[in-house]
């Protein structure tokens, strides 16, 4: 019937019982024995429901409700508790649970709250975005906890990182839950758009203004007042246009094409590019002042390839997704096929891995995908992960942990090449500089291979 369901229970008997039962009906099942653990749960993969003890160890209920509704607004929390007083059940559900069920719990009850579950996610419009502080690394973590500190202001953000990482869905997320979330949010992507188009989208236009303005026009910040504006490639921007978007950064005023009066206008500019900005401002493409004025508070969003130990979460959450989307009920991935998509260098970042999950989805009959069914278009890496000995995808190794997969493959193509790590790097189709970072985190000393790159 269900998916995945965290169990958050201290007690192991509860979560044994818990399991058995949700088991038996589909439910693909995780436990969590204290508040820090079921943070943990959330960030390594999405869940549609979290059955939560109000007495779980760490925080208390009262504060762990709204942090888990924050986090995973998508999510399920139904509270299990041995106080079923009416008064205490509306607290709770004014926190953020859904359901309030008492304890012991009776299957009856149990079932029909499951239901209720699974119901409304079915007829609830699936999210866009992935959640953008999803996974473990460091440098996610570190991205999420500057995020937070910034989302509350009203100043400009100006969110950097390669094509593909996301920074539209950090936008959203910026818009979400910053000051300005009941207002509108209205993005425009600058890329390729000529002076004119650009200055009457964002500024707009009266009759006349031009041959082909036969009637007045509203720009996209009128339409955002008292909103956001997500400006995406705004290191694309015309330099005619420049001087004008930081007109209304300084004084919060401009004009339509055509008009002589000036209006007035609230927002919050949150601006977005792959480009390194310093390097254009000394090839004078892009101006120093506006520059100072949209990096106020700047974030990066780290590469897909600098952070492997979130491509398993992002991976499946984006098949959740698509089991969804596709009507394709319990997608997931075989441990090789993870191990395949850790080795992948990722040159589109999110993007690229939600392409491949996709087309490998629809290019395959099975729920399980297996490094076979991984379609990357073609590429180095994806004939070599396509011809992997036999005995990578035998039964004896299934017990074999990710890390392990992934020790034993890097292990193979470097013996394969005769040590040369510049040569197992092509065949990996990943920077040789990559190449030393796995070793190093998987416990292969460098030192007993060749590193003479020469091929």
């Amino acid at each position: 019937m269900g998916s995945r369901c965290l169990i958050a229970d201290a007690e192991p008997l509860v979560r044994a019982t818990l399991r058995r039962w949700l088991e038996a009906h589909g439910w693909e099942i995780l436990e969590a024995r204290n508040t820090q653990e079921v943070h943990e749960s959330l960030r390594r993969a999405p869940l549609e429901v979290v059955l939560l003890d109000d007495r779980l160890p760490g925080l208390s209920v009262h504060k762990l409700l709204p942090e888990l509704r924050e986090m995973s607004p998508l999510t399920s929390l139904i509270v299990l508790a041995e106080n079923a007083a009416i008064d205490r059940a509306v607290q709770l559900v004014k926190l953020g649970a859904e359901q309030f069920l008492p304890k012991p719990v009776e299957w009856s009850v149990l079932s029909r709250a499951m239901e209720c579950v699974h119901e409304a996610r079915r007829t609830r419009n699936p999210p866009e975005d992935l959640d953008p502080f999803l996974g473990t690394s460091p440098l996610i973590r570190r991205l999420e906890a500057t995020a937070q500190r910034v989302r509350d202001s009203d100043r400009s953000i100006l969110i950097q990182g390669e094509t593909g990482t996301g920074k539209g869905v950090l936008a959203s997320w910026l818009h979400r839950h910053g000051p300005r979330a009941h207002e509108p949010l209205i993005q425009l992507n600058c890329a390729g758009l000529s002076p004119q188009f650009l200055e009457t989208e964002l500024f707009g236009h009266e009759r006349g203004a031009f041959t082909s303005a036969v009637s007045s026009k509203q720009g996209l910040l009128e339409r955002a007042h008292r909103g956001s504006v997500f400006l995406d490639e705004v290191g694309d921007m015309d330099p005619l246009v420049q001087p004008k978007l930081l007109k209304v950064l300084e004084e919060r005023r401009f004009r339509r094409l055509g008009e002589v009066e000036e209006r007035s206008v609230d927002i919050r500019l949150i601006a977005a590019t792959h480009q390194d900005l310093v390097e254009r401002v000394r090839a004078r493409q892009f101006r120093s002042d506006l520059y100072f004025r949209i990096s106020i508070l700047p974030l990066h969003i780290p590469a897909l390839r600098e952070r492997p130990e979130d491509i398993p979460p992002l991976a499946h959450a984006s098949l959740a997704q698509l089991s969804r989307e596709l009507g394709r009920p319990g997608l997931k991935l075989a441990p090789q096929a993870e191990a395949a998509l850790r080795a992948y260098p990722w040159p589109g970042n999110l993007r690229e891995l939600r392409n491949v999950l996709e087309r490998s989805v629809l290019l395959s009959s099975r729920s399980t995908l297996r490094v076979e069914d991984l379609q990357f278009n073609g590429s180095a890496i994806a004939r070599m992960l396509n011809e992997l000995p036999e005995e990578t995808t035998s039964a004896p190794e299934l017990h074999l942990t990710l890390r392990e997969v992934e020790r034993r493959h890097i292990t193979r193509v470097l013996e394969a090449e005769g040590g040369h790590v510049g040569r197992a790097a092509q065949r990996l189709g990943i920077p040789r500089s990559s190449l030393y970072q796995r070793l190093k985190s998987l416990g292969l000393s460098s030192k007993v291979w060749n590193p003479d790159s020469k091929v």
